[in-house]
C-alpha cells in the first residue's frame, strides 16, 4: 500500500500547483505558455505574452486597456491670481474590451505634494466622453482651482503631474504644463521734447495671503510700438525696485504707442499693460 500512497501525494501536489499557477496569473494566463520567449536584449517574463516585435517606450500591450494621449490645459501654462478659476484637461483611453470600467477623473498634483494642499482639479468637475470607436473614449474636462487649501505660493513652477483614471487605469503622467501665479502691470506715460518719461510698477499673485504684491528684482520691458504699425520693439529694460516700482526716461524715436511688457519666468506668468499713444512733438 505504500507506493499507492505516494503516488496519490504526488498527484495532489501537480494539481495544487496548477490552481495556484491560475490564480496567480488571473484567467488570462491559461492562454500563454509559463516563460515566454524573449525579444532579442530582452529577458523572458514569466507568466506574460511574448511581444511580437521589438518593444517601444512605454510600450503597451494592443489587448489591455491604456491611455493614448493626456493633455493639460491644451498644453500652455495655467496662470492663476487671487481668485478659483478653472483649466481643461483630455485625455484618450483604448479599452479593447469596450468595457470602459471604473470611475473617469483628471486632476494635477504638485510632485512635491505631501498630503497638504498641492492638487487642482478633480473635485466636481465638469467632463464629456465620446466613443469614436468601440474601443475608444476620449473625454474632455473643465476642472475647478480652489486656491485655499489647495495652492501655496511655493508649489509655483513645477514640477506638476497629471492623474488620470478611466477603464480601470489609474495612473500619474508627467506634463510640461506649469502652474503659475498671475502677474499685473501697471503703467504712466508722459511725452516732452522728444523724451518720454515711463512709470509704473509689477505685482504678482500672493496665493497665500490671497492678494497681489510687489514683485521685486524683475527685467521689464518698455516697448514702443510706430503709429500705423502692429509689432513693438524694446527701447529699454528695467528692473523694478523692491516694492515692484518702475521709473525711466527715454529718448522717444517718434510719436506712437507705448507698453510695459513682462515675458513671466519660472514662477510668474507673462504680463503686459495697455497701449498708449504719446505724442512726444507737444511741451
Amino acid at each position: 500500500m505504500q507506493p499507492a500512497a505516494l503516488s496519490w501525494k504526488c498527484l495532489l501536489a501537480a494539481t495544487t500547483m496548477t490552481v495556484s499557477a491560475v490564480m496567480t496569473g488571473g484567467l488570462g494566463a491559461v492562454a500563454f505558455a509559463d516563460a515566454a520567449p524573449a525579444v532579442p536584449g530582452q529577458a523572458a517574463v514569466s507568466g506574460s505574452p511574448a511581444p511580437s516585435a521589438p518593444a517601444g517606450p512605454a510600450a503597451k500591450a494592443d489587448d489591455q486597456p491604456h491611455f493614448d494621449r493626456v493633455v493639460v490645459n491644451d498644453g500652455k501654462d495655467i496662470v492663476v491670481g487671487t481668485e478659483d478659476s478653472t483649466f481643461t484637461m483630455s485625455f484618450t483611453v483604448t479599452d479593447p474590451s469596450g468595457v470602459f470600467r471604473g470611475p473617469i477623473s483628471a486632476s494635477l498634483f504638485h510632485g512635491t505634494w505631501q498630503g497638504e494642499g498641492g492638487v487642482i482639479g478633480g473635485i466636481a468637475p465638469r467632463y464629456d466622453c465620446e466613443h469614436p470607436d468601440s474601443a475608444t473614449m476620449t473625454c474632455d474636462f473643465i476642472d475647478w482651482i480652489y486656491i485655499k487649501g489647495h495652492l501655496r505660493n511655493a508649489m509655483a513652477g513645477g514640477p506638476w503631474m497629471a492623474n488620470v483614471s478611466a477603464a480601470g487605469l489609474y495612473e500619474d503622467v508627467a506634463t510640461t504644463t506649469q502652474v503659475k501665479r498671475e502677474a499685473k502691470l501697471k503703467a504712466g506715460f508722459s511725452g516732452k521734447k522728444g523724451k518720454i518719461s515711463a512709470t509704473g510698477g509689477l505685482t504678482r499673485a500672493d496665493w497665500d495671503h490671497g492678494t497681489y504684491t510687489g514683485y521685486a528684482g524683475r527685467d521689464v520691458q518698455l516697448q514702443f510700438r510706430k503709429a500705423g504699425t502692429h509689432s513693438y520693439s524694446t527701447v529699454s529694460s528695467v528692473k523694478t525696485d523692491r516694492t515692484g516700482r518702475l521709473d525711466t526716461s527715454v529718448k522717444a524715436p517718434a510719436d506712437g504707442y507705448w507698453r510695459w511688457y513682462f515675458p513671466g519666468d519660472s514662477t510668474t506668468g507673462a504680463a503686459a499693460t495697455a497701449d498708449v499713444h504719446v505724442d512726444v512733438r507737444k511741451g
